[in-house]
Formats: C-alpha cells, sequence, structure tokens
C-alpha cells in the first residue's frame, strides 16, 4: 500500500498541468491502467485493467484528445 501512496503522491504533482479536476481523474486512471495492465491492447487492456464497464471505453478515448490538458506544462512538470 505504501508503494500506492508513494505513487499517488507523485501523481498529485502533475495537476497543475489539467484545467478541469476531472480531466485530471481520468489521466490518473490511465496512469493506474498503464501500470498494472496485463496485455498491450491500448485503452481496452485499460478499461479490462481497472475493470470498468465497456461504456467507459469512450470516455478514455475522449480523455486523449481533452483540450484540458496543457501538454507542454505537463511536459515541463
Amino acid at each position: 500500500m505504501i508503494l500506492w501512496f508513494t505513487w499517488w503522491n507523485t501523481v498529485l504533482c502533475l495537476r497543475p498541468a489539467f484545467a478541469r479536476n476531472r480531466s485530471f481523474l481520468w489521466f490518473a486512471a490511465a496512469l493506474a491502467a498503464f501500470s498494472t495492465r496485463g496485455d498491450l491492447n491500448g485503452v481496452t487492456s485499460f478499461v479490462r485493467a481497472l475493470g470498468l464497464r465497456k461504456e467507459f471505453y469512450d470516455r478514455f478515448l475522449d480523455f486523449f484528445h481533452s483540450p484540458s490538458v496543457d501538454r507542454p506544462q505537463l511536459t515541463a512538470t
């Protein structure tokens, strides 16, 4: 559990790069899924790794094109 607390505190440092809290939480979910997925099937593997319903597949895809992510700031952070 200590590992996940450390992971979360690291991810929180990236919060200023997001205009909306919801976008930041989708980002955190994507990072968690990326960290734990068992296969390399893109967003589908993210949905599976987190045990999400299939309805969230489109929301995950939308996140990756969200204008509320300040990519230069995210990169700099």
